[in-house]
């Protein structure tokens, strides 16, 4: 839908977009659950017509988006899961010799695993996290935002 509304007055009102939420529900023999996405879409009537008309692939689209999503995600899952059980041992030894900055010179998912065990070894104490990484409070911070695990930090 690369249709952009040029004249103002083409718009069904005075916005300039609407928003439309979708709501799905998916039907299985367990239960049917629900979801939703929105989705925003230029407020000229040729392109509201153009969705109308097309309803049934714009829904298709989000679904397979959805699909390729969860498919992604629990590649990341298992791929974080296998490199954190492979990374125990380096951590406890990594932890025994205290060096200045670990994160340092680490790609995203290493340090993420790093913090995820030390997380879980030290019960979320962020001064000892801190203490065996060689870290400030605010680059443990930084780096747990930076891995988006600002989400955990907050639920511990």
């Amino acid at each position: 839908m690369g249709y952009r509304c040029i004249n103002p007055r083409e718009n069904i009102d005075d916005s300039e977009f609407r928003l439309m939420e979708v709501v799905m529900i998916k039907k299985s023999t367990v239960g049917n659950s629900v979801s939703s996405q929105v989705v925003i879409i230029d407020n000229c009537k040729d392109t509201l017509r153009h969705v109308q008309e097309n309803w049934n692939e714009v829904v298709e689209n989000i679904i397979q988006v959805k699909k390729m999503e969860e498919r992604d995600s629990k590649k990341v899952s298992e791929n974080e899961e296998i490199f954190g059980k492979g990374l125990k041992p380096l951590f406890s030894r990594i932890s025994e010799s205290r060096n200045k900055n670990l994160l340092a010179n680490l790609s995203k998912s290493l340090k993420k695993a790093l913090l995820l065990m030390a997380m879980e070894r030290f019960s979320g104490d962020k001064d000892a996290i801190c203490k065996v990484l060689g870290i400030d409070r605010e680059k443990l911070d930084t780096e747990m935002n930076f891995c988006g695990l600002d989400q955990v930090r907050k639920a511990a």
